[in-house]
This record gives structure tokens, C-alpha cells and sequence, in this order.
């Protein structure tokens, strides 16, 4: 018998620590056959509607699941099972150091890594002048001479 603790997951899959909804229900249930720990299925013989859950944790393995129930018969349930990565290998990749290759977040930059990419700034600024030529405006064109400063 294995002792598992469904939840209800209101986090997006992608997420490394998960929202839950309170109820949580604690169940133990059997392997089909053999059964390998990525994607169990575990049978399970209860009076509740598991159909509302969709998150599984079994301290036993040392892993959390992403869950789907299906009715075999009446108050016999099937719960397919896939290792949730993220979650279960949460604290080792929240304490792991890493190498960061670029740095932005919602438009903010961290200039003072070095990831090979020169970050720049613009501004538009449009001015335009009339210039005079023998006493006369120029008229765009014509023979001119156009001045354009950058970084000024």
C-alpha cells in the first residue's frame, strides 16, 4: 500500500512551488503491476470524487505528480501519475548557483553583467531648421547641407 496526498493545483505547470486550493485529501492506494516512478498508475478504492484533483504527492518516493483520475467502476478510480520536475526537484534547483547568460526582466537590465550584448538607449528627438543659403531659406531637396547628431 502506498500513502499518497492529493491536491487540487491552481499553478500553471511551469511553476517550481504550486498554489493549492485547501482540501487536501490523504489516500493509499495499490501499483497496477509494475510500475515505473515517472508515470505510475495507482489504483484506488474510495466513496470521494477524485475527479476534482489533479496534483499528487507521495512522500514515500520522494516526488509530487501531476495526477489525472479516471472511474474504472463504481468508487474505483485509476490515477495516472507524471512526475512533476520542477516541484519535486525544487530546493536543488532554488540552491544551485548557475552562470546567468543574460539578465532582463520587464525591461530592466543588469548592465553591469557582461553578456556580450551592448544595451542601448534611444530617444527621438526631431528638430528641424531651416538653413540659409546666400540669404535665402534652403529649401529641402535642393543642393544641401544636413546635419544629424547622435549621442549628443
Amino acid at each position: 500500500m502506498i500513502t499518497m496526498v492529493l491536491r487540487k493545483n491552481l499553478s500553471e505547470a511551469n511553476r517550481v512551488i504550486k498554489s493549492f486550493a485547501d482540501a487536501d485529501v490523504t489516500l493509499e492506494g495499490t501499483f497496477k503491476d509494475q510500475q515505473n516512478l515517472l508515470h505510475p498508475q495507482i489504483t484506488i478504492q474510495t466513496d470521494l470524487n477524485l475527479s476534482a484533483y489533479n496534483y499528487c504527492e507521495i512522500a514515500d518516493f520522494g516526488r509530487k505528480y501531476f495526477m489525472k483520475p479516471h472511474v474504472i467502476q463504481t468508487h474505483i478510480w485509476m490515477l495516472e501519475l507524471e512526475v512533476d520536475v520542477l516541484s519535486t526537484y525544487a530546493d536543488g534547483i532554488g540552491n544551485s548557483e548557475a552562470l546567468v547568460k543574460r539578465t532582463c526582466e520587464d525591461g530592466k537590465m543588469n548592465f553591469y553583467i557582461n553578456d556580450g550584448v551592448f544595451y542601448t538607449e534611444q530617444r527621438e528627438i526631431v528638430e528641424y531648421k531651416t538653413f540659409k543659403k546666400n540669404n535665402e531659406d534652403t529649401v529641402f531637396g535642393t543642393d544641401s547641407y544636413y546635419l544629424i547628431v547622435a549621442g549628443g
